[in-house]
């Protein structure tokens, strides 16, 4: 990484050179009296620009040069006096006051400066549009929604000019409830119907991972693991992020906006829930987003997002398939039968891992014309996904995370594959859990 400096007081040089030793090369300007720095250092060639003045003259003769000839370089300013500094030149540097610096990550200032360049640049595209569809899963997740907002509020648009759209809808209860005490409207929508926006931006999922992919994308942001055969203006993919809406906050700090509760209640759900609590693949910027927004969010809607109503008829399902549970190899495997709400099979993964002695939760149920599979694990075992895609990749979708993973199998595939009846649950059920711990213990 090459860092260049243009710092007027000393004290600050001191504390930036004790910062950045050893991390990379660093250049420090000298002092220039009419701000001209463009003859000392090639700006292209630089990953983070950094600029401390209190003479707002100077100060923006320097962010001149950088408008001009490092157009986009990562720019970090510190002064007490942004209010007289022009509005051109905050649209791509990241001003910060000493007090601000002291009390926060410093490394959270520089990744915002870096973030400024990539906001520039998405605002400018979508600057203009008419319309603007912001596309989420199928099942949009509460890390989805909550990023689609946010997006829509960085390019300063409301739910007629820029909808949330998916080509599905939301199932699960507690995301169900998200949408409804935070009144958040999500549009299904057709791939015939993309032809009437004129931009599309995809969060929190990338496009070979949808059945139906928008044949023009013009922005992906997203911290899965980064998939490449596909085309989008803009791509902004973070798989050492935890949580899509950190990604968001970033965007939102950088564009000024202000972050309301809603929203912060939104974002903050969203990190919560794909990072389970901060305890599965975070890094330190999902930390510092989770900080910044718990004091924003309204923790009493956070507890009845979390904990949303089960009817009778769910509770009747699920006291039966305890009863008649199995447990090998400490794997609960646990059957629903034909259910009417499919979310109700993660959820007992969820709750059955809470077994004592339990390392492995295997729930399954068949819901319309498939059979479903959540499992989870404790965590220091065999990676999910991996296990659930070996056993059942072959006979429909199946994969996941290190804990938790899913599979989908059309309910013919049993009779096709091993000439079971739909009808003949029982049978299914033992072949299938077969299957499972044979893959399980296959690279033991």
């Amino acid at each position: 990484m090459k860092s260049v400096f243009y710092v007027e007081e000393d004290f600050v040089a001191s504390l930036l050179k004790q910062y950045f030793v050893g991390s990379g090369s660093t250049v420090f300007l000298r002092r220039s009296d009419n701000g001209n720095i463009g003859e000392q250092i090639a700006l292209d060639s630089t990953d983070l620009f950094f600029a401390q003045s209190e003479d707002p003259e100077r100060l923006s003769k320097v962010l001149e040069t950088v408008r001009q000839k490092g157009r986009h370089v990562p720019t970090l300013v510190l002064t007490s006096q942004p209010d007289r500094i022009a509005e051109k030149y905050k649209s791509f540097a990241h001003f910060v006051s000493m007090p601000e610096l002291l009390e926060s990550n410093f490394r959270w200032h520089v990744r915002l400066a870096k973030t400024m360049r990539r906001v520039e640049e998405v605002k400018a595209h979508f600057d203009g549009a008419e319309s603007v569809l912001i596309l989420l899963q199928d099942d949009p997740d509460p890390d989805a929604i909550a990023s689609g907002l946010a997006l829509r509020q960085v390019l300063g648009r409301n739910k007629q000019t820029a909808p949330l759209g998916s080509f599905g809808r939301v199932t699960r209860p507690e995301n169900i409830t998200m949408v409804r005490l935070l009144e958040i409207e999500i549009e299904k929508v057709t791939k015939h119907a993309l032809k009437n926006f004129d931009r599309i931006a995809v969060v929190d999922l990338q496009p070979p991972h949808m059945a139906n992919p928008p044949e023009e994308i013009d922005l992906v942001i997203d911290h899965h693991p980064e998939q490449f055969n596909y085309k989008s203006h803009i791509k902004d993919i973070r798989p050492s992020y935890g949580a899509t809406s950190t990604v968001l906050l970033e965007y939102l700090l950088c564009a000024n906006s202000v972050i309301g509760t809603r929203l912060a209640t939104a974002m903050l759900y969203g990190i919560k829930s794909d990072t389970f609590a901060l305890s599965r693949e975070v890094n330190e910027w999902d930390v510092e987003a989770f900080s910044y927004l718990y004091p924003l969010a309204n923790q009493n809607l956070m507890r009845r997002i979390e904990r949303p109503e089960l009817p009778p008829a769910a509770l009747d399902a699920l006291s039966l398939a305890l009863k008649n549970r199995r447990v090998i190899d400490k794997v609960a495997f646990i059957h629903l039968g034909r259910i009417e709400r499919d979310d109700l099979i993660p959820q007992m993964a969820d709750f059955s891992l809470s077994f004592e002695g339990i390392e492995w939760a295997f729930v399954s149920g068949v819901f319309e014309s498939n059979y479903i599979i959540s499992v989870r694990n404790v965590g220091y075992v065999r990676a999910a996904g991996r296990v659930l895609k070996e056993a059942f990749g072959e006979m429909g979708s199946a994969g996941g995370h290190a804990s938790m993973a899913k599979a989908i199998i059309p309910i013919t595939e049993f009779h096709h594959r091993w000439e079971i009846e739909p009808r003949n649950v029982r049978q299914i059920d033992r072949k299938v859990q077969q299957r499972f711990l044979k893959a399980l213990h296959s690279a033991k």
